[in-house]
């Protein structure tokens, strides 16, 4: 697992979530999105990673990833519904989206 890589990537779904609130970017379904199992660190952690699922740092990093795609799928759920001021408030700074980025990329 790089976990630069990972870092990068779900940095980058502020973006991508951005220009889907906006109509410019991507076609997001909340439901894929809520899947934390899907991207590569989801994946890291419920296979290789799940080793270390008894250390406290392991438990920290997969809670606030999990909340991370809970809290994306909400923000597509809100942007869909034409609610783009509320998808807004979630990723904006001090927004729950960015809180639980910031704790996902301090996780890893």
């Amino acid at each position: 697992m790089n976990f630069d890589e990972a870092i990068a990537a779900h940095t980058k779904w502020k973006v991508r979530l951005r220009t889907f609130i906006d109509g410019t970017g991507e076609k997001l379904d909340s439901t894929k999105v809520a899947m934390d199992n899907q991207c590569d660190l989801g994946k890291w952690i419920y296979g290789e990673g799940s080793k270390y699922k008894s250390l406290d740092a392991y438990e920290k990093l997969r809670a606030s990833h999990a909340q991370f795609h809970k809290c994306a799928s909400q923000v597509v759920t809100q942007a869909s519904a034409g609610k783009k001021a509320e998808a807004e408030a979630l990723i904006a700074n001090g927004g729950s989206f960015s809180k639980l980025s910031q704790d996902t990329v301090n996780a890893i």
